[in-house]
This record gives structure tokens, sequence and C-alpha cells, in this order.
């Protein structure tokens, strides 16, 4: 069985996730690869339980959203490599494909918030896009944006997996591609959208990109 780090949210986001058994194993599988020193188990597991602790009484926690987000965590990063920019396309195509029995609007609400992951801070509501559709995407967005406000310890050590699943740059261009995102990150008026997220985050996320600039 995978390790689940966190002692129970991984089994408790699989088991709100209305796909056949296969498709679990499967996600399990992908997740579970040795190569995601980041981006694996561990990640879906945290964003998840982040999402029961900070969503307690918000909207994003009754239905159909608690599920639909259950869904969109577990699976933005189900195909993922590092040396490819293609990863949130390639996950939104394999979680339609494994969502069958779903209402179409219910697949295709999952499929944008995994697309929308590319570029977490340019995402905007969709021409006529109820409130309600829109709050659970922004809580998504910002929900995987919550390591970048870890205590320093846990940010330099996502740093160092992060740098593991980039091993294909060199050093040089390892860093400067980092120092040119810490830097168009940093320069955003506003990381969180959602109130809670960006009371507990948005603070140490600030701090986190301060010190790692004064480093390079």
């Amino acid at each position: 069985m995978t390790h689940d780090p966190l002692g129970g949210p991984l089994a408790d986001i699989l088991a709100h996730i209305p796909i056949p058994d296969a498709a679990k194993s499967d996600l399990r599988a992908r997740l579970a690869d040795p190569a995601r020193s980041y981006h694996g188990t561990g990640h879906i597991a945290l964003l998840w339980h982040r999402h029961r602790h900070y969503g307690t009484g918000l909207s994003v926690q009754q239905e159909p959203w608690n599920t639909l987000l259950a869904c969109a965590i577990a699976f933005h990063d189900a195909i993922y490599d590092a040396a490819r920019r293609d990863n949130e396309t390639r996950s939104a195509t394999l979680w339609q494909n494994a969502a069958p029995a779903l209402p179409p609007d219910a697949i295709a609400w999952v499929a944008q918030t995994i697309l929308a992951t590319a570029n977490h801070l340019a995402a905007t509501p969709e021409p006529d896009m109820p409130p309600d559709s829109w709050t659970a995407r922004a809580w998504m967005l910002d929900l995987d944006l919550t390591p970048l406000g870890e205590d320093p310890a846990t940010f330099d050590t996502n740093t160092e997996a992060l740098r593991h699943e980039f091993r294909h740059l060199s050093d040089e261009a390892w860093t400067k591609g980092r120092a040119t995102f810490l830097h168009a990150i940093a320069a955003t008026p506003r990381l969180f959208r959602t109130p809670i997220l960006h009371d507990a985050f948005e603070a140490p996320a600030r701090a986190n990109f301060a010190r790692s600039a004064g480093s390079n």
C-alpha cells in the first residue's frame, strides 16, 4: 500500500472520488513514483488535509464542491514530468478518462480547474461562471500555493525536493529559473484570493521570498 505521510488524508481523499477502483490504483501508482520528490503522494495528502482543516464551515465543504475539489486536488498533478510543459493538459485528460460516470458539467469543472493550475495567479472566472463555482476554483488554486507559506525549514526542504525533480537542469539554469519565478510571484500584490488562506499563508510566503532572494 502507498505510504500516506499524513496518516489518513490520502485514503480519505480517494474515498471521496467517485471513480472506479482501477483508476484509483492507477492514480496511487503515479503519485508514488520515486521520481516525484515534491509533486507526489505527500503533496496531494497535504492539500486535502488543508482543505478539510481550513475549509470548515465554508461552502467549499458543501456538495457538490467537496467532491469536485477532492477530484481536482487528487488529479491536478496526476501526470507530472518537470521537463514538460503540458502536464496540466495531460492530467486533465487522464481525469476525463477516469470519470465517465459523472455528469458532464462536473467532469468539465474539474478538468478546467486542473488546467488553471498551470498559472494559478492568472486564472479568472469564465464568462457567466456562477460565484460558487469560481469560489471553489479559487480555493483549489490557493490550496496549491500554500506550500509557499511553510515555515522556513519546510520551505527549504520543498525547494530541495523541487531541485531533485528538475535534475535535468544545470545548476545555473535552475538558479536562474527559480529566481525568475520567485521575483514574478513576489511582485504579485496578493497571492491568496480567499481570506482564510491569505491570513494563514500570505505573510510567511512573503518572508520566504525575501529570505530566498537574499540567499541568491
